[in-house]
């Protein structure tokens, strides 16, 4: 699978969006123009989505060590099941 991952290069269309977004809600609200408001409001909201995917993929990558652990993998402090993990319907059937 391809890993879609941000660059740092990624940071200029970011920075450039960004001031487009509020030179556009600046003039409407300077020229109470209702559609550059809304286009203003609309790709402040579109910058601060992207500009928060950016810092999440741009930021230190975990290792397997220092990761969060999964309680439903954790099974090692889970009672034993006698039916060997098989699932209800099968434990019927096996009766």
């Amino acid at each position: 699978m391809v890993a879609l991952r941000s660059q740092r290069a990624d940071r200029v269309p970011l920075v450039a969006v960004w001031v487009l977004a509020l030179v556009a809600l600046g003039v409407g609200i300077t020229a109470v123009s209702p559609i550059l408001i809304i286009w203003g409001v609309l790709g402040v909201a579109g910058s601060a989505f992207a500009t928060r995917i950016h810092l999440r993929d741009t930021g230190p990558r975990r290792s397997p060590d220092t990761a969060i652990p999964n309680p439903a993998e954790d099974r090692s402090s889970a009672p034993s099941d006698p039916s060997g993990g098989a699932d209800p319907v099968e434990q019927e059937h096996l009766r």
